[in-house]
């Protein structure tokens, strides 16, 4: 090419580069699908939330979500595989706390739960709760532990190193008791468990045990939050029965990858905020037996890092049960 061209050229060349980087570093986000990680199957507690929250979150995006779900590890694999993503906004996960905690102290998850970016608290007030079945002796949460110093009291849950495992595990610290724990695949197996007289006791969710004590299966003696939960006034706290330090939120929310640009990280912030607090998730949500509890990144993180602490301070005592 001859000299004379060559000058024509390359301006138009250099004029070319700077337009398509400009393009490439001003296109709006999202200009792709942002994927929602899962980490248990379609169907679980967290998928419903995440599938109820997707098309109010995708209108205030203004983009496609899609909810993926992870199986693997009780979490551990989509938590993992969300801290190595790219942090660029299209990949983001819905998890529940302290079962990430759990995962990383308890379980040795490859992740850092508080090097996360934390975005938006969707649903909390979820309390664990102790049950016996519907015609047991033990009528009060008291006497079942007492009985617990002396002798073998079978007690089912969802798992070694689950939120139920973790409320037990604050139980038995707090009162010097200690149960025979029988792992179960879901909570839901261990309240049937219980209700068909397989163990003595239970540990789970206070939500998914609410169709068993309606049908008089099944007696929930206590429940393990700060106060009394709104749907079960009559059901007292392990506050309430003496055993200080066993209070434990069981929280879901919004997480990113690890050092997410703060400019992506706000335009996520913002539209979930609009996306959890429309009056009509909100229904979707509490007809599904979940209590929104709205909460921005820094409240948010301040309560996972609270539980996260928590978790820490017993993870011996998890650890030894596997």
């Amino acid at each position: 090419m001859r000299r004379r061209d060559l000058s024509i050229l390359l301006p138009l060349i250099v004029f070319l580069t700077a337009a398509v980087s400009f393009a490439a570093t001003s296109t709006k986000y999202p200009s792709n699908p942002v994927v929602i990680d899962v980490g248990h199957k379609a169907g679980g507690s967290t998928d419903i939330i995440a599938r109820a929250l997707q098309p109010y979150f995708q209108k205030a995006l203004g983009g496609t979500i899609v909810v993926e779900n992870v199986e693997g590890g009780g979490g551990n694999t989509a938590l993992s595989q969300l801290y190595r993503a790219k942090p660029d906004g299209y990949t983001i996960g819905l998890f529940p706390f302290p079962s990430a905690a759990l995962g990383e102290l308890a379980k040795g998850g490859r992740f850092k739960v508080k090097e996360f970016t934390y975005l938006y608290n969707v649903t909390g007030g979820d309390y664990n709760a102790l049950f016996v079945r519907y015609d047991s002796p033990y009528k009060d949460l008291k006497s079942l532990v007492n009985d617990a110093k002396r002798k073998k009291v079978t007690l089912s849950g969802s798992g070694i190193g689950t939120n139920s495992h973790m409320a037990l595990k604050l139980l038995e610290k707090a009162s010097g008791a200690k149960f025979e724990y029988v792992s179960f695949d879901s909570g839901t197996e261990g309240a049937i468990a219980v209700a068909g007289g397989h163990t003595v006791a239970g540990i789970g969710n206070i939500v998914s045990l609410k169709q068993l004590a309606d049908d008089k299966k099944i007696r929930i003696l206590a429940c393990f939050g700060e106060k009394r939960h709104p749907n079960f006034p009559e059901i007292p706290t392990s506050l309430e029965a003496g055993y200080n330090n066993t209070t434990m939120d069981v929280m879901v929310g919004m997480i990113a990858p690890p050092k997410l640009p703060a400019d992506i990280q706000k335009i996520l912030v913002d539209a979930l905020a609009k996306a959890v607090n429309a009056p009509r998730f909100k229904d979707v949500a509490q007809s599904q037996g979940s209590n929104v509890v709205p909460m921005g990144p820094e409240d948010f993180k301040k309560q996972a890092f609270k539980i996260y602490d928590q978790a820490d301070a017993i993870k011996a005592d998890l650890k030894a049960s596997f």
